[in-house]
């Protein structure tokens, strides 16, 4: 693969007669390992690129798999050049289009900041690109590298005057080239040009490097700062004694790291990781932000969350500040970048988390921070107040703002709010909540080069696809229950899949034996449970396992969470979990890594804009979490592989496609399920996919919108029928609908598979388009688990199209994952059930567990027994 440049005299090459003057590409060049062709050119703006023919000649020598770095902006800002925002649009859009069609990897960068602006202050000075840049990013499912807020950060970290040395500050006499001295607050020296090409080769190594990470993990989460010295030392002593290779610290210890305002101490942090380096053990080390400590609440009293209702949240817990207050976040980027700093002095740092759990125990913030950027975000969003009234349909109930500062935040109403409104105020919540996650990468990475990564989960109100789109790895936190197997396969199945550039991911916290709090006290899991989890979860592609905690807490509020080992030392209650894990752990190891995870060929799209608009429009019976959930385990228990993608993913590989419970279809996706149809792949919608509009409003011309209108479906019904018999007719059986029905009538393409009793209504209809298929299905069985009719139409529809169909057939309690070897194919199994489970073995394998030939025929497991299942010389089958 080669790297292409395509920008501005920030970005451009240039020879010594120039120097000291670089732009940021010449210096990337000298950075990596691959080739770099830089196009890039001294004033050009997006139209001068394209109509001087660089980007005709770009085009010419990239070739598929070619990374294109594309950063426009400082020429197409100046007035003299005639480039108005909607022309920079339609010219980026149009090298975006001209890439992909060469399968090139297009790649936005926001445009570098200036030193200063014209007032001589750090500012931000490109704003309606980058909002450009944003929603281009979106539409066309890219990566974006925010060059601009890095460079204000990083000049604001320096201040103005240091900053200097960036750029091409000389004076008289001071270099041959600039006799006359040179005061240029744009293009940089060769440091400057240095400091951005380091973070474009930080951000560029998923797409230059297979794996970021070359072994597996097994740990548990510690606290350094709760135990004395001696206790720590042995529990890593014990730590390394079990197998343990990795450990999680930090999340929660602002306050020893910085005891005072603006005084910091890592003496704790130096003692505990020069405990872990001696014993062989690697860490994620935590941003601590989710605990500012007293002296800072104390300080800056207007940073704490408030309630819809106005009540304001107090210090304590964890997660009571709002992460939108300008002084906590500037107090939280100093200590980021100072830890950041320091950690890079260790090389068993292997990663770095930020802060923990987002929105685990809040959620929406009504402060005065979020009062005022409020009608900021939804100018940026909607450009003019009448955008807004027509998009939200203000004209109901009065409610017609006449500028954005009008526009309230959703506090609380004798009635429900407009939903276009608290849909919106959800998508700043999200979207400010991201910016905050992303600047902490940015003082991560002006110092180290440690990966990124966060530990989220199912149950919070996030954007994970733009949280984690900066990130450099996937991660999560899952204490799934043991009667729902595939809540927890959900997790891995998910978040293999949330960053298109790597299918790596860290489990971050699960429970040795039982999770807990003072209001909670849950019941053990059964043992053997915990080793089933760790047996799959790494076949899955896993990079840790890692539980919370190592010694159970004494103080706080957790005390009833299992652990390694009790507060008072002793082996804990999964304890013996715990050492046959980490044995099986040590087992697995060379075998995962000389085995590669295999992609499913059946995929379920899971949507976090459909969650957040079930939190609002959902009848008052719908979960969009449950729902999928729901569905998604219908599918494991039958033992259909899938992968859990989303609205950004690359459908190439899949040749079966489910899109449930998505009620606003974008653009973008419309187009990607057009080809994905096109080139033969079976697309199955709904329910209730297509039946809103972006705004969370119902559409305007036909029932399922812009996707309705493409299938060729009219006369769109849509009812509830909780609580009354209402029987839907599928081949041979006959059942009870669930909740929300959608009936419809097709075009002559059409045929009807499901019928409604009552009325004969079509509820399931098939459709041919190109080379694929298409089936809408507008009410699913009340009882997915157990219901005739639904395996009746997965025996039909999906089942045919499972990857290891013709090694295996699974029953229900089992979960199987696929890996290949450089000589055959290995499948790894394991029984969740609480009782012994079968498999139907097609050809005979050795089972590498325990050295065994297996053949043809019925193969029964034990509960929470596993095996690894490997077929050698299968030629095109090891795929």
């Amino acid at each position: 693969m080669k790297i292409l440049l395509a920008g501005d005299s920030t970005m451009a090459s240039y020879g010594e007669e120039f120097a000291p003057l670089s732009g940021w590409g010449q210096a990337l060049a000298q950075l990596l390992p691959v080739e770099v062709q830089n196009f890039a050119k001294a004033g050009s703006s997006t139209r001068s690129f394209m109509e001087e023919g660089r980007f005709t000649r770009l085009l010419e020598v990239a070739e598929a798999g070619d990374v294109a770095l594309i950063q426009f902006g400082h020429n197409d800002q100046n007035p003299k050049n005639g480039v108005s925002l909607n022309e920079y649009t339609m010219r980026l859009q149009e090298m975006v289009t001209l890439l992909k069609e060469k399968s090139v990897i297009p790649i936005l960068c926001t445009p570098v900041e200036h030193r200063v602006d014209g007032t001589g202050q750090v500012a931000e000075t490109f704003a309606p690109y980058k909002a450009v840049l944003r929603r281009l990013q979106k539409e066309h499912d890219l990566a974006l590298f925010d060059l601009n807020r890095y460079t204000y950060f990083y000049y604001q970290s320096l201040g103005a005057e240091k900053a200097k040395e960036l750029f091409l500050w000389l004076g008289v006499g001071e270099h041959p080239n600039y006799p006359a001295g040179s005061m240029d607050d744009t293009h940089f020296s060769a440091k400057g040009a240095q400091v951005v090409a380091e973070y474009v080769k930080k951000r560029l190594r998923p797409y230059l490097t297979e794996e970021l990470f070359t072994k597996t993990y097994y740990g548990a989460c510690m606290y350094p700062e709760v135990w004395p010295e001696e206790v720590f030392a042995s529990d890593v002593e014990t730590m390394a004694k079990l197998g343990m290779n990795f450990a999680r610290i930090g999340e929660f210890a602002w306050k020893d790291f910085e005891p005072q305002e603006g005084v910091y101490d890592f003496s704790l942090l130096e003692r505990s990781l020069d405990l872990y380096q001696a014993q062989g053990i690697d860490v994620c080390m935590c941003i601590p932000t989710p605990t500012p400590p007293r002296w800072f609440t104390k300080k800056y009293p207007e940073s704490l969350v408030k309630n819809q209702d106005g009540t304001v949240m107090v210090h304590g817990s964890r997660q009571h500040v709002c992460t939108n207050n300008p002084d906590f976040r500037r107090h939280a980027y100093r200590l980021t970048q100072k830890l950041a700093a320091f950690l890079n002095r260790y090389d068993n740092v292997v990663l770095l988390q930020l802060d923990n759990e987002f929105k685990c125990h809040v959620d929406l913030c009504y402060c005065d921070t979020c009062q005022k950027r409020w009608p900021q975000y939804l100018a940026t969003q909607y450009q003019t107040v009448e955008w807004l009234n027509q998009s939200w349909g203000t004209s109901v109930w009065s409610e017609a703002y006449d500028s954005f500062e009008d526009v309230v935040l959703p506090w609380r109403t004798p009635f429900l709010h407009n939903s276009s409104l608290m849909n919106a105020f959800r998508r700043f919540t999200a979207d400010t909540l991201n910016e905050f996650a992303h600047d902490l990468c940015h003082f991560i990475r002006m110092e180290t080069a440690i990966p990124v990564t966060h530990n989220s989960a199912f149950g919070f109100n996030l954007q994970n696809d733009d949280l984690f789109g900066d990130l450099d790895v996937a991660g999560f936190d899952t204490y799934a229950p043991p009667t729902d197997f595939p809540a927890y396969t959900l997790n891995l199945d998910r978040w293999r899949n949330v960053k298109d550039t790597s299918q790596e991911v860290f489990l971050l916290e699960t429970c040795t034996a039982n999770a807990g709090h003072l209001e909670n006290y849950a019941t053990p899991r059964p043992k053997g449970f915990v080793t089933s989890e760790l047996f799959i979860g790494l076949a899955g592609n896993l990079k840790s396992f890692n539980f919370w905690l190592f010694r159970g807490h004494r103080y706080g509020v957790e005390q009833p969470h299992s652990a390694v080992l009790t507060a008072w030392g002793e082996p804990d209650r999964g304890y013996e979990d715990v050492v046959k894990a980490g044995e099986l752990h040590q087992r697995m190891a060379p075998l995962l890594a000389a085995s590669k995870y295999v992609k499913a060929k059946v995929a379920v799209l899971y949507s976090d804009y459909a969650k957040r608009f079930y939190t609002i429009d959902n009848g008052g019976y719908y979960d969009y979490r449950g729902l999928f959930t729901d569905l998604y385990g219908s599918l494991i228990r039958k033992g259909v592989s899938v992968e859990v993608i989303q609205e950004s993913s690359s459908l190439a590989e899949y040749q079966v496609l489910f899109v449930p419970f998505l009620r606003w279809v974008s653009p973008q996706v419309l187009r990607k399920l057009q080809a994905f149809v096109q080139k033969g792949g079976k697309l199955i919608l709904g329910p209730m996919t297509g039946d809103r509009t972006e705004e969370l409003t119902w559409p305007e011309h036909n029932g399922l919108d812009n996707l309705g209108e493409w299938l060729g479906l009219s006369q769109i019904q849509q009812f509830s029928v909780k609580g009354i018999e209402f029987l839907g007719a599928y081949a041979t059986h006959q059942e009870q609908l669930d909740r929300l029905v959608t009936t419809f009538v097709g075009d002559d393409s059409w045929e009807t598979l499901g019928q409604t009793s009552d009325s004969k209504a079509t509820f399931i209809g098939k459709t041919q388009r190109g080379k694929g298929s298409i089936l809408y299905i507008g009410a699913l069985p009340e009882n997915l688990q157990t219901s005739p009719m639904w395996d009746a139409f997965c025996c039909q529809e999906v089942l045919p199209f499972e990857s290891d169909r013709e090694f295996l057939q699974i029953g229900k309690g089992l979960m199987k994952y696929r890996r290949k070897t450089k000589d055959g194919v290995q499948i790894y199994i394991t029984n969740f059930a609480m009782e012994e489970a079968s498999y139907q073995l097609h050809i005979p394998a050795k089972e590498l567990l325990t050295d065994r030939d297996l053949v043809c025929g019925t193969q029964l497991l034990a509960p929470y027994e596993c095996q690894i299942l490997e077929w050698t010389s299968l030629g095109e089958t090891n795929s």
